[in-house]
């Protein structure tokens, strides 16, 4: 398979939460914790939402948000308390005035990007998000390597509905069969792609989610390797990935 078009999600893969606000909110009700623990217990989290999210209509939701921000604390050994809530609504406030993924890019991403647009291929990311998209994009310094943002809120269409990531593809002239999509849920990202007939790799730091039918990495640097290892534009290995 001839591989034209790299594609990825926004939070947690390209763009990083902003850990020091989260660690502010938390010492401000008299839980203090590091941003290393906070880092740890989302990706946690997100393990323990996704079964959610494979059930839920909309994932943009404030009820969607508080389960993950509940399912942090919880990951974090911080039991569910009135203190706790108002974690929660501070943190609430935060993400719809200026979204809780300003915390810049992610480890790799500029780097990997740059270096994949470098070598001709399509770069796009295609996001569940609230309208916030392009600007957090560009505030992160990635936008110059992207030939695509797709905003969930922009477009009227969610992950895993394969029309969102179809709308990449058209804008783009990338066909299904010729790209990879990386993201950080399994039912969202890798269910998603799949139904709009592209690869899928699971972004994994702590290698937090079980056996799964698809390929793993722990950061960005490794789908690096894994698309570029000599430029072949294939698939690798052979026509399909190989799942961890």
């Amino acid at each position: 398979m001839t591989l034209t078009g790299v594609f990825f999600d926004a939070g947690n893969t390209l763009l990083s939460l902003d850990y020091a606000a989260i660690v502010d909110v938390l010492a401000g009700e008299g839980f203090p914790v590091t941003r290393d623990e906070v880092w740890g217990a989302e990706c946690r989290a997100r393990v323990r939402l996704d079964p959610f999210l494979a059930q839920v209509e909309v994932r943009e939701s404030r009820e969607v948000f508080s389960r993950y921000m509940r399912y942090a604390c919880e990951e974090m050994g911080i039991p569910w308390s009135e203190r706790a809530e108002r974690v929660l609504g501070r943190l609430s406030e935060i993400n719809r005035r200026e979204s809780l993924w300003r915390g810049g890019a992610m480890p790799g991403a500029r780097e990997v990007l740059a270096g994949l647009k470098g070598k001709g291929y399509v770069v796009g990311v295609v996001s569940n998000s609230d309208g916030q998209l392009e600007t957090l994009v560009r505030e992160a310094g990635l936008a110059g390597s992207l030939d695509v943002i797709i905003d969930s809120r922009v477009v009227g269409v969610e992950k895993p509905d394969p029309r969102i990531f179809h709308l990449a593809l058209e804008r783009t002239g990338v066909a299904p069969h010729e790209a990879i999509y990386v993201g950080d849920f399994y039912s969202l990202d890798v269910v998603g792609a799949r139904r709009a007939g592209l690869e899928a790799i699971l972004l994994d730091p702590l290698c937090a989610w079980p056996q799964l039918d698809c390929v793993k990495v722990q950061d960005l640097f490794q789908v690096s390797s894994l698309v570029l290892p000599n430029d072949e534009r294939r698939t690798p290995p052979g026509d399909r990935l190989t799942p961890a």
